[in-house]
């Protein structure tokens, strides 16, 4: 059998850093108006707060319809172009936006964003496969996670910040127009970076698995859900980010009517931020880990095994101190769980199309997180992350250097 010549090369680190800014705007752009919604209602749409809550869940209902055609292609079309169409969406709806007379204007160029999204975030493992070696595939796609979360911190602190400003100085129409300056403009320029700097692939592919022909999309998923470890792998993402979600979601509600030692309607913002800002740590860390050592399943357990623990402590403690370090770990250990879930399923499941199994993870976990939110209950989350624990006891782990 002929071997296959392999080489990596230092660009690598540029394409992934160009798609990081890339993921950051796009998570920016659909949070937008999430944290002064009364605000842009006011503006907008004469008080009615249901329209502009309406641009936020655009985002998740757009995965329904264009995940599988974003999947298919960037497969198909490759990187540049597959993950460009999403690019283009987000540089020239997320511009347009600055523009906006009324509602209706919003309102198209957020769907545009909406659309968007899958076609960024399916492209995460095809890029790594593409670029990285197979000890830097975890870490490339954690780094890639973790731009979504700095891309999410960013919007959560920075919008409330500029329209504080604004209420004082000015009005908060003309507040809400500098955001949609402060985040139209990188947006675009984004987009401009992506087209400039951003390869499909290299030369002479970094590792054994790229360098492989890949099976079309039919014959791909019909193996994705023929593979027993990518089933116990999509029942982990589908309890996994489905809960992670909705505990961010409805976290005022954990805290509402609890004896804390701070004022409760501080606590479910410092808390929630702690668990952002320990899944930006663990996207890294442990990705790294992973790779160094080649094992994924040791991981996806640890993740499971540690939120059964911290969702109880996260439910009874009255100490903001003790809740913000259970936020943080909790945020490192789950977090994690992504990248590393989603380069196992490219290596348990090749030659199946990278943006394929990553597409239909992602999409699993988009689906459940309605229904976790409508239903919330933090015991029966508990449950389900124990649940989750016997998936990822369940699953094989993949050994190093092999590609079967």
């Amino acid at each position: 059998m002929e071997q296959i010549k392999t080489s990596v090369t230092p660009y690598r680190w540029v394409v992934l850093v160009v798609f990081m800014f890339i993921i950051a705007m796009s998570q920016i752009m659909w949070m937008t108006f999430a944290p002064i919604a009364r605000d842009a209602a006011a503006v907008y749409t004469a008080g009615n707060i249901g329209y502009i809550d309406l641009l936020a869940i655009l985002a998740m209902l757009a995965w329904l319809p264009f995940c599988i055609p974003a999947a298919w292609c960037i497969d198909n079309f490759g990187l540049k172009r597959g993950a460009g169409i999403g690019v283009i969406l987000i540089g020239l709806c997320g511009f347009m936006r600055i523009f906006a007379p009324n509602y209706g204007w919003l309102l198209v160029c957020m769907i545009g964003c909406a659309i968007a999204q899958p076609f960024v975030l399916n492209a995460f493992t095809k890029l790594a496969s593409n670029w990285f070696p197979e000890d830097e595939e975890a870490l490339a796609s954690g780094l890639l996670t973790m731009s979504m979360f700095i891309g999410f911190t960013t919007v959560m602190f920075a919008t409330d910040f500029i329209l504080a400003h604004y209420r004082k100085v000015g009005t908060v129409e003309q507040g809400i127009d500098v955001i949609l300056y402060v985040y139209g403009i990188p947006a675009l320029i984004s987009m401009i970076l992506f087209f400039i700097f951003v390869k499909d692939k290299p030369e002479e592919p970094p590792n054994p698995i790229a360098a492989e022909k890949k099976v079309s999309m039919t014959v791909g998923l019909k193996s994705l859900f023929r593979n027993k470890d990518f089933l116990y792998l999509l029942g982990l993402f589908f309890i996994g980010v489905g809960s992670f979600n909705a505990i961010l979601t409805k976290i005022d509600y954990i805290f509402k009517n609890r004896p804390l030692d701070i004022d409760s309607t501080l606590a479910p913002g410092i808390v929630g931020g702690l668990i952002v800002i320990g899944g930006i740590f663990g996207a890294v860390i442990l990705s790294a880990f992973s790779d160094k050592y080649h094992k994924r399943k040791i991981f996806l357990i640890l993740a499971a095994g540690m939120a059964i623990p911290l969702t109880l402590l996260l439910q009874h403690l009255s100490s903001i101190v003790l809740l913000g370090i259970c936020g943080f770990v909790f945020g490192f250990f789950l977090i994690s769980a992504m990248p590393v879930g989603l380069t196992y399923a490219v290596e348990r499941t090749h030659p199946v199309p990278e943006a394929t199994s990553n597409g239909i993870l992602m999409l699993s976990g988009q689906i459940s997180g309605l229904p976790i939110v409508f239903f919330f209950n933090m015991t029966a989350i508990t449950v389900l992350f124990g649940a989750a624990l016997l998936l990822a006891l369940l699953m094989q782990d993949v050994k190093p250097g092999s590609t079967t």
